[in-house]
């Protein structure tokens, strides 16, 4: 769903806090936008029994409370859900048919695709850190895994991504050289190459090169690009900056003229 949607049963004072994506939320609207949006982060740290509390202290809905309690003795998340979409009317019976399909499709799928897919989502929402922890677990049961190669690549380029947005740029670096050796990627190559500029000297650069046996003049041409791109980069931040403080000494320079012409300069 997109745009506004208009909530139909109370909204919390006191928020309930998903852990996993760092955000709260206020209503039964938006738990079920959470739940049909985010199917592969539906989990233990969401269903419990924290959950059914605030559902019933801060939302008043005492029956719902009750239900959903009880169908987490039974342990089955169909039957928690499906008391929460109809408590609010989010979704029509077919949309709610479909996303039940989905759910059920999705608790077929295999671990570790679950799990890759629910890192993904973390990402998108910027907690990278838990992220990166979902895809060392499929990492480390790679050797004794039940997929392809391309999907244990993919995993590890995704990683990749995650140590990038922290600036762990190595590490990134160590995730791509991974997938490149089980794949053989030629975009995983070249993302590769355009890492190590930020972390290497040139010199570490063109020694790593030889290790690898690349190609110096496309390598180089990567590398210049790279650095560039830093160099703009640094370019752009010092003018921000330069443009922040002209700012503020404008202002400054206001507060002090409107002084002087007022009482208060006297």
């Amino acid at each position: 769903m997109s745009g506004y949607y208009l909530c139909r049963t109370e909204c919390a004072v006191r928020p309930f806090y998903i852990e996993s994506i760092g955000r709260n939320i206020y209503s039964l609207e938006e738990l079920c936008y959470y739940f049909s949006h985010y199917v592969y982060l539906i989990d233990e740290s969401v269903v419990n029994v924290t959950l059914c509390r605030w559902i019933g202290t801060e939302l008043g809905l005492v029956k719902l409370q009750n239900r959903l309690l009880r169908a987490l003795e039974r342990e089955t998340y169909t039957e928690f859900l499906s008391p929460i979409f109809q408590e609010c009317g989010y979704l029509d019976k077919q949309e709610f048919r479909l996303f039940q399909e989905q759910f059920t499709e999705i608790l077929t799928e295999p671990e570790e695709v679950r799990r890759k897919m629910k890192a993904d989502y973390l990402v998108e929402f910027g907690r990278y850190v838990i992220a990166l922890r979902e895809y060392e677990k499929i990492t480390q049961q790679q050797k004794n895994g039940k997929m392809g190669m391309q999907f244990y690549a993919a995993v590890l380029e995704n990683m990749a991504a995650a140590y990038a947005h922290l600036f762990e740029f190595e590490e990134a670096a160590d995730c791509l050289w991974n997938s490149y050796q089980v794949m053989k990627s030629k975009k995983v190559y070249e993302k590769y190459l355009r890492i190590l500029p930020l972390f290497l000297s040139e010199k570490q650069y063109q020694q790593r090169l030889t290790q690898i046996r690349a190609d110096r003049s496309d390598a180089m041409e990567l590398w210049e690009d790279t650095r560039a791109l830093i160099q703009e980069g640094m370019e752009m931040t010092e003018k921000e900056k330069a443009q922040k403080e002209g700012a503020e000494k404008e202002i400054q320079s206001r507060k002090d003229e409107y002084l002087r012409n007022t009482a208060f300069g006297m």
